[in-house]
């Protein structure tokens, strides 16, 4: 009997040996695969470090790991003064009131002596349908989002019809596009259209004031001010030159260029309306506003098409506090574009397609070509302008290696009739890449 708990004893101690040995087996893979595992993640943030310290060459696989450089020296091929050839011939400004000139794509190019901000009446719609399409943007044949009339809305065209004010009739339940209210807006200069559209975009017509200014502001029209969205407020006041770089500024969407060239149209309710510009029609006039109150007297912005040097620009006239009535006005603006279309000028910026400069990185001896797609070639400009061309490079660092299109600055053209234009410089080719331990220092 005393054997068979020796051998049962023998036996566990051997089931014992054989678990401890799995275990010992099962530890050590366990430590195998960490220990591969930990050299994996050292390998893998050494070669994360190297990449970040400009290490690696074209072909290294980390090489589209980037960072921030020094920018590369920029040499502009542009820099230039040019004045406008041509005699600048004397133009019929308006005796009461003032008046000014633009051209679409070039700017500003005449104003009339002794400039002062004044009100402006419905020409501040302008404004009102430059942030309405902002914010909402339409492409043409687009209707956009619908409104449904508001008994206030019903109400508001109510009270103003009462007082005398311009007016689109509606009615409570009426169901308008955006669209369509553009129209109303634009063509029968609906003031209570003005303030729906405000309300619609901002929630309120104060808000939408701000933005109206903040607007102004951005587009560096120093000289003016809106109080409403209508222009029925005197408050709303403005120069010819700041309106008429708005209209050119205005009139590049072509919803814009579509409906203020509508002499008339049909509406569901209001039945048809006319547009209030007399000169619509007149020796090509496709625009753009017109504006009444007692306190600004007449105010008319209008635009033609008109061909210099083989190419059709769009020439912007603007007459403001014109005593005539609108008839007065539309004559201001016709003389003004009669005088002023023989003498523009065309005058060449760039030549297509070729770099206005070239940047040298810094990390390398190769040379960059710089190019500025939205630079125009040629400018439309007025005999006697004097034309400040310059590039201006990122005082910044930049990330390299850059894909090609990478901005590296700006050109930018001043006018001494008013005209700011800044278009993107960017490079026409990949950056070359950085040099393993490269830095400004070893640079």
């Amino acid at each position: 009997m005393s054997t068979v708990p020796a051998r049962r004893g023998a036996v566990l101690d051997a089931a014992t040996l054989r678990r401890i040995e799995a275990r010992r087996r099962r530890r050590k893979v366990q430590v195998r695969r960490r220990r591969i595992v930990l050299l994996a993640v050292v390998a893998l943030l050494a070669f994360a470090g190297s990449a970040l310290a400009g290490g690696g060459s074209p072909s290294a696989p980390g090489y589209a790991v980037r960072r921030s450089v020094p920018a590369p020296r920029v040499f502009s091929r542009l820099d230039a003064r040019i004045v406008v050839p041509g005699h600048r011939p004397p133009l019929p400004w308006p005796k009461t009131g003032e008046g000014a000139v633009a051209v679409l794509g070039s700017g500003l190019v005449a104003r009339s002596p002794d400039e002062r901000e004044v009100p402006i009446a419905s020409v501040t719609k302008m404004m009102t349908a430059l942030v309405v399409l902002a914010d909402h943007p339409l492409s043409l044949g687009e209707g956009g989002p619908n409104l449904r009339v508001t008994r206030a809305d019903a109400a508001l065209w109510v009270a103003d019809s009462q007082i005398g004010d311009s007016t689109l009739p509606v009615r409570a339940g009426e169901v308008l596009s955006e669209y369509q209210l553009l129209e109303g807006l634009l063509v029968p200069s609906g003031d209570n259209v003005a303030t729906m559209l405000a309300r619609w975009d901002a929630g309120s017509e104060p808000r939408f004031v701000g933005r109206m200014n903040a607007v102004a502001r951005t587009l560096g029209l120093a000289h003016t001010h809106y109080a409403d969205a209508s222009g029925v407020s005197p408050g709303s006041r403005s120069t010819a030159a700041d309106q008429a770089v708005l209209a050119a500024l205005l009139m590049e969407n072509p919803v814009v260029r579509r409906i203020v060239a509508i002499s008339s149209t049909p509406f569901p309710v209001a039945g048809t309306i006319v547009n209030y510009n007399p000169a619509l029609g007149t020796d090509g006039i496709v625009g753009v506003k017109s504006g009444f109150t007692a306190q600004a007297a007449a105010c008319l912005v209008t635009a033609a098409y008109r061909d210099v040097a083989g190419r059709s620009v769009l020439v912007v006239e603007v007459a403001l506090g014109q005593p005539g009535g609108l008839a007065g006005a539309a004559s201001a603006d016709e003389r003004l574009l009669a005088a002023v279309t023989g003498s523009l000028v065309s005058v060449r910026l760039a030549h297509p397609g070729s770099p206005v400069a070239t940047a040298e990185p810094g990390w390398s001896a190769a040379r960059v070509s710089l190019a500025s797609p939205g630079l125009p070639s040629e400018l439309v400009s007025w005999p006697g302008t004097v034309l400040d061309l310059r590039v201006e490079p990122l005082a910044t660092s930049v990330v390299a290696p850059g894909p090609r299109g990478e901005t590296l600055g700006s050109v930018v053209v001043r006018s001494s009739g008013g005209l700011d234009l800044r278009t993107p410089l960017v490079t026409s080719s990949t950056l070359p890449p950085v040099p393993a331990g490269w830095s400004p220092a070893s640079g």
